[in-house]
C-alpha cells in the first residue's frame, strides 16, 4: 500500500514533542528522519521557541542523530526579526522581554534594544525565557500601556519535555495580557509570519507539517494551505483531535514520525456509524460507542480518527466511553 509521506517533497517539523522530549530524541524520530532523507524528501525544522538561536538548535538535533544543518531551521525569532524590519522604522526602540538570542535578532533588523518603559520604546517584543523574571514583565506591561506596539514570538500555552508539560510562553504572554486592553501580534505558528518563512526558505513544492499541537502546528498549516499530520508523542492527544475547530484538523494521524511512512488511515462514514480498519465507532443519543479490539496501538489510533469524524460531522458530542478504552494514546 503507499505510504502517507508519498507525494510530498519536503516534510517540516515542529520539535518539541514531535522529534524530541528536551534532551532525548523521541521514539521513532531519528529512524523516520533518516528514511526521509534516504528518499530524497527534504526536512525543515520549524520552532516557535524563540529562546534559542538556529545554530544552538541544529546541534542539539545533530547530537541526536538528525543530522541537521543551521539553515534548515527557521525559528519564529528569525521571523520575527523580518516582521520587524517591515514594520517599523530603522533604529526604533524595541524593548525585549526575551532571551539573548531574541535581543541578537531584533539588533540584527536594524532595531535599538531597551530594557525598561521609562527609554520610550514604539514596540515590545516577548518570547519563550526560562529566566524571565516578574519585573522585567512589568516593564513590558507597562511600556504597552503607555502605546509601544506588542509583538510576540509564539503563544504556546505549554512546552512537553522528557518530565511533562511545563508552561509555555504563552503562559507569560497571558500574565502581561492580563494588563491590557488587545491581543499582541504573533510572529510564530499558527500565524503566518513563520510559516511563510519556511516555505520562502524552503522552497518546497508541496510540503506537509509534522507537529504534535492542534493550536499551533496544524492550526499553522491551515493558515498557508498544506497538509498536516498529527503526531501523538508530545502535548495534544485524543480529546484534542475530537475537539479540533474546523482549521485544526490534520490530514492526517499516527503515533511518531515513522509513522508517515504508513498508508493513511481512512474511515468510512454512514448513518452515525464510522469504520477504521478493524475498529467501529457507533453513534448513539449524542454518544460514541466503540466496537473491537483496541489492545493494540494501530488500532487505537483507528479508534480516535474513526471517532474525531462522528465529533466533526456532529454525530456525537462526548467520547468519555471511547476515550478511556485508548489508553496507550495522550
Amino acid at each position: 500500500m503507499t505510504a502517507f509521506i508519498e507525494g510530498y517533497d519536503a516534510v517540516f517539523f515542529d520539535l518539541d514533542g514531535v522529534l524530541y522530549l528536551g534532551p532525548e530524541a523521541v521514539e521513532g524520530a531519528v529512524d523516520g528522519v533518516r528514511r526521509l532523507h534516504e528518499a530524497g524528501v527534504a526536512t525543515v525544522y520549524v520552532t516557535n521557541n524563540a529562546a534559542r538561536s538556529t545554530a544552538v538548535v541544529a546541534h542539539h538535533l545533530a547530537e541526536l542523530g538528525f543530522g541537521a544543518q543551521e539553515q534548515e531551521v527557521v525559528s519564529s525569532a528569525q521571523a520575527a526579526s523580518g516582521l520587524l524590519r517591515q514594520e517599523l522604522p530603522a533604529g526604533s526602540k524595541v524593548l525585549v522581554a526575551g532571551t539573548d538570542n531574541l535581543v541578537e535578532q531584533v539588533r540584527l533588523a536594524g532595531m535599538e534594544v531597551v530594557t525598561t518603559f521609562a527609554e520610550e520604546p514604539v514596540a515590545v517584543i516577548q518570547g519563550y525565557d526560562p529566566a524571565m523574571t516578574w519585573p522585567r514583565l512589568d516593564q513590558a506591561a507597562i511600556a504597552i500601556q503607555r502605546g509601544a506596539r506588542w509583538f510576540a514570538t509564539n503563544t504556546d500555552s505549554t512546552r512537553p519535555t522528557e518530565h511533562g508539560l511545563v508552561p509555555g510562553a504563552g503562559a507569560a504572554i497571558q500574565a502581561v495580557r492580563n494588563t491590557v486592553d488587545h491581543d499582541p501580534e504573533v510572529v510564530g505558528k499558527p500565524f503566518r509570519p513563520l510559516m511563510d518563512e519556511a516555505l520562502r526558505r524552503s522552497g518546497a513544492g508541496r510540503p506537509v507539517f509534522v507537529g504534535d499541537r492542534i493550536d499551533t502546528d496544524i492550526m499553522g498549516a491551515h493558515a498557508v494551505g498544506i497538509d498536516s499530520f498529527l503526531v501523538f508523542t508530545g502535548a495534544h492527544g485524543v480529546r484534542d483531535l475530537c475537539l479540533a475547530p474546523v482549521d485544526g484538523r490534520p490530514t492526517a494521524i499516527g503515533w511518531n514520525v515513522e509513522s508517515l511512512f504508513e498508508p493513511r488511515r481512512a474511515a468510512a462514514i454512514a448513518d452515525g456509524v464510522a469504520t477504521c480498519g478493524a475498529v467501529t465507532v457507533r453513534a448513539e443519543a449524542g454518544n460514541a460507542l466503540l466496537e473491537g479490539d483496541v489492545t493494540k496501538r494501530e488500532a487505537q489510533l483507528d479508534a480516535a480518527w474513526a471517532v474525531a469524524q462522528l465529533f466533526w460531522d456532529g454525530s456525537v458530542s462526548t467520547g468519555e466511553a471511547v476515550f478511556a478504552r485508548l489508553d496507550l494514546l495522550p
